[in-house]
């Protein structure tokens, strides 16, 4: 009875675009902030948000290269 969900590419597009703004605002308050500790959170954050966004595109290339296959 429990169905996987499938990621379709407009969940992943959207959700890329979201990651993508959270790392933009990140990265200038990292930049902007006076506190050591405060920009080194920040820099971690980048990362790990960077990262989520390259996932979700290697993702989306999966998707695609499932697309094809089963035509």
């Amino acid at each position: 009875m429990n169905k996987q969900r499938e990621a379709t590419p407009a969940y992943i597009i959207m959700t890329s675009i979201i990651f993508s703004l959270f790392v933009i605002i990140q990265s200038v308050q990292a930049i902007y902030t006076p506190h050591t500790f405060v920009r080194v959170i920040n820099l971690i954050t980048i990362i790990f948000l960077s990262s989520a966004i390259g996932a979700f595109i290697r993702e989306l290339f999966i998707l695609k290269k499932k697309k094809v296959n089963m035509n």
